[in-house]
């Protein structure tokens, strides 16, 4: 009776053990990769990444069989950061500003936060409603200007940077208290419409097309302007967490943003169509087709001349850090890159 009992005991023992084994495979398969981008034509990489199902693609021929991909679309650079310091987003794309901030923030952590790649960069304007704007000195009390996130948005360093050379370098910031944090969609709504306070929009295409296009609304300045150029101003950001526990996402994701972006140089026409389907902005596809055309607009996994952004952000105090070169706010994985 007490060697049944054992054996009892031994295979309750075994089968607590099968399942324990058995429940780990069953949550390895079940991985999921958390993907998050924002508004606007400069995240047609990503959007084609979906569209297509190329990062699943790679992913498979990695090995790594089917692995769920969930992806979101945030109106905000702040919701972009909780979702990366939180570790519930795995990749995001981010403006430069807040790359550098993260860069900064997490620098010598567990789990430091750089990107892995450039997205691109178009050309994109400060547009005001307001007939009495021409440039940043007819500002008035009650305007309000949106941009992506107030302090941390490429937007919103790059008005920094025009006011500091408007009004002088100590005068940086006081555009500041009338910015407001406003997705892209909802910002250029506002200022279309002109039944709200919000009277100007630091705005990204196609937004910035169609708000153009409305009687009254005209252009104060272009970022590229005050950057001497045009300038990567949105990233791929990852963690060192992800690197080091799914370095096989990595490699994927990497491969899957160089097909989108070879699939958006040769096919621009369906491209923007996918773009369309995915995002059902009214704007129509040859207009998309010429934004996609602009000699300024730069598709491209190679940072370019992101270190005006992190000289000015070191001069004024917005990162502690400083850079030496971009690198340090990318990965090693990016070094093949020729960037700046």
């Amino acid at each position: 009776m007490r060697q049944f009992r054992l054996h009892k005991c031994f295979l309750a023992a075994l089968t607590v053990a099968f399942c324990s084994i058995a429940s780990g495979a069953l949550a390895a398969d079940a991985q999921e990769i958390h993907v998050s981008r924002q508004f606007g034509l400069p995240y047609i990489p990503l959007v084609i990444i979906e569209r297509k199902g190329l990062l699943e693609k790679h992913l498979k021929s990695l090995g790594l069989g089917d692995v769920k991909v969930s992806w979101s679309t945030l109106g905000t650079g702040s919701a972009t950061q909780d979702g990366l310091l939180s570790g519930s987003t795995d990749f995001a794309s981010a403006g430069i500003a807040l790359v550098l901030q993260l860069w900064d923030k997490t620098q010598g952590t567990a789990n430091e936060i750089k990107a892995i790649s450039s997205i691109a960069s178009f050309p994109y304007p400060l547009v005001t409603n307001n007939p009495n704007v021409k440039t940043l000195k007819d500002f008035g009390p009650n305007d309000r200007i949106a941009v992506p996130a107030i302090k941390i948005s490429v937007q919103a360093i790059v008005l920094q940077m025009a006011a500091a050379k408007e009004f002088g370098a100590d005068k940086r910031t006081i555009l500041d208290p009338q910015t407001v944090s406003l997705s892209h969609p909802d910002a250029a709504i506002a200022v279309m419409s002109k039944r709200s306070e919000i009277t100007a929009h630091f705005s990204y295409p196609p937004y910035s097309l169609q708000e153009l296009k409305t009687p009254g609304v005209h252009v104060v300045f272009w970022a590229n302007d005050i950057t001497n150029g045009p300038a990567s101003t949105i990233e791929v950001v990852t963690s060192s967490r992800v690197l080091k526990e799914h370095p096989k996402w990595v490699e994927a994701w990497l491969a899957a943003q160089d097909e989108a972006n070879a699939f958006i140089a040769g096919n621009k026409r369906e491209a923007a169509q996918l773009y369309l389907d995915a995002t059902k902005e009214k704007i129509s596809v040859d207009e998309l087709v010429s934004i996609l055309s602009d000699p300024q607009a730069r598709i491209s996994t190679t940072p370019f001349n992101t270190m005006v952004f992190a000289n000015y952000m070191k001069e004024s105090g917005a990162i502690k850090k400083t850079p030496v070169s971009w690198k340090d706010y990318f990965f090693p994985i990016a070094y093949k890159l020729q960037g700046s």
